[in-house]
């Protein structure tokens, strides 16, 4: 920066300034502080004598503090540093030019010139509003079902909550205080005011509120302390100015903060929704985003018929009431005249043991019942592993047709291979049809017979599968 040339002994309030501190002679390396003001300088002058000031940095209560001109005096007048924006800091600043040998001139004193600001300091709290609107399905494994009278069947449900929110009513207030630094003047605010604004977009002016009237004369050491409110478009990022105009000696000030809307305060509403189930009654509450509820309901039905099993779901949101629901029906035929049929596997886990619901069909056997000549039980058989024996491969598929006829599925295309095999059950042991050859005709005509009543278990022959 070019220095303004003065000639004589210009001070800081012939410029126009209020305040000067003055450091006489060259000063040294060091930090001074004026004891009118406490405002403080640290100086850098590393060669005493040539009329240079290497550096210096001002500073008020720890904070950088804005200088307005620095008198550099030395011979017959002084060279003036006028800062226009204020500066906290700056170097390499010398005296007038000696004529006699193109030199500075050796530095007689220093002169800091300055006016106290007022301190603007600002809070920046956004707020907005989210609502969320929920979904609601409902499904379940099955949608269709063929059982027989009194067969027990598991359909396992799903219903999934989920929710998609919208962001409006974006705000941002807080508080601006204004403090009066200078020690000495009351400073005359003629007004506060608040900006937000973002490159592109229209400045948005905040409403302000102090509670005094302008002007008013905030006294030395005083803070006035105002609040304000503003209605932003949207959520982007925004800077936020406090700016404090003054009339007088104290100058004006201003002070800013970012609006950041990732730091809001947010009002939630319909953020949790309570659903129930016209079957499993309260099923819990929901938060947002969502969440999946999951129940099971055994389907029974012990009279022939064609039959609807249909609940529905629904939610109510905790803020606005909102509400919404989602059904599934499942078509159940219990066929009448001909019924269907189950595989070993289903009889074996639904009898009085489980792990199954049990199917009251096994009553009419009983689980615990002599089977023939094998020395176990109805039960025990149909959990014996073939292990390649004919005498339980036929065992397995005729327990499952005795049960399938005692359910009422038509046994016409089982019977005749029913009848043969209850033959063979009276007559052969497990031991005996094991040490059987493949070859044996009797062997043979164990594993035959199995293979048309496994048919007629699966439902490739006779009146249909029951679905498992």
């Amino acid at each position: 920066m070019d220095p303004i040339f003065v000639a004589g002994n210009p001070t800081c309030q012939d410029l126009g300034y209020t305040y000067e501190f003055k450091l006489d002679l060259d000063p040294a390396s060091g930090e001074y502080t004026d004891a009118a003001t406490g405002v403080k300088v640290t100086i850098t002058n590393n060669v005493a004598g040539d009329g240079v000031l290497d550096a210096w940095s001002a500073t008020f209560e720890g904070n950088p503090f804005g200088i307005d001109a620095v008198i550099m005096k030395g011979g017959p007048g002084a060279n003036v540093y006028v800062y226009n924006p204020e500066a906290t800091a700056d170097g390499n600043l010398v005296t007038p030019t000696n004529p006699s040998n193109g030199k500075p001139y050796g530095i007689s004193h220093v002169s800091f010139c300055f006016d106290f600001n007022v301190i603007v300091t600002k809070t920046a709290d956004p707020s907005l509003k989210r609502t969320w609107t929920w979904n609601i399905e409902k499904k379940a494994d099955q949608s269709s079902l063929t059982l027989s009278a009194g067969q027990s069947f598991i359909v396992n449900y799903t219903v999934k909550v989920s929710a998609t929110s919208t962001d409006s009513d974006w705000k941002v207030g807080g508080e601006i205080k204004v403090k009066n630094p200078d020690p000495n003047y009351a400073a005359t605010l003629t007004s506060v005011t608040d900006v937000i604004s973002k490159a592109g977009d229209p400045d948005v002016v905040a409403t302000v509120n102090c509670g005094v009237t302008f002007p008013y004369n905030l006294p030395s050491g005083q803070t006035l302390t105002c609040t304000y409110t503003a209605s932003l478009p949207n959520g982007d990022t925004r800077t936020n100015t406090a700016t404090a105009a003054t009339a007088g000696k104290v100058e004006g000030g201003s002070g800013t903060a970012t609006v950041d809307f990732s730091k809001a305060t947010i009002t939630q509403v319909d953020d949790k929704a309570d659903v129930t189930d016209s079957l499993q009654g309260n099923l819990g509450t929901a938060s947002a985003p969502g969440t999946t509820f999951t129940y099971s309901r055994t389907l029974k039905y012990d009279a022939c018929g064609q039959y609807t099993y249909g609940n529905t779901a629904s939610l109510t949101t905790n803020t606005t009431g909102a509400t919404g629901s989602s059904s599934w029906s499942v078509a159940v035929n219990v066929p009448c005249a001909t019924g269907c049929t189950l595989t070993p596997g289903y009889w074996k886990t639904h009898s009085k043991y489980g792990p199954a619901p049990y199917d009251d069909t096994w009553a009419q056997v009983g689980e615990d019942a002599a089977f023939f000549l094998s020395g176990q039980t109805y039960y025990q058989v149909l959990w014996t592993p073939p292990g390649g024996n004919a005498y339980y491969i036929l065992a397995h598929a005729y327990i499952a047709a005795r049960l399938n006829q005692l359910g009422g599925a038509d046994f016409t295309a089982a019977q005749a291979a029913f009848n043969s095999a209850t033959a063979l059950f009276g007559t052969y042991t497990p031991a005996q049809v094991a040490a059987m050859k493949g070859s044996s005709t009797v062997r043979q005509q164990f594993i035959s017979l199995a293979a048309t009543l496994d048919n007629y278990n699966n439902g490739l022959i006779g009146p249909g599968h029951c679905s498992e």
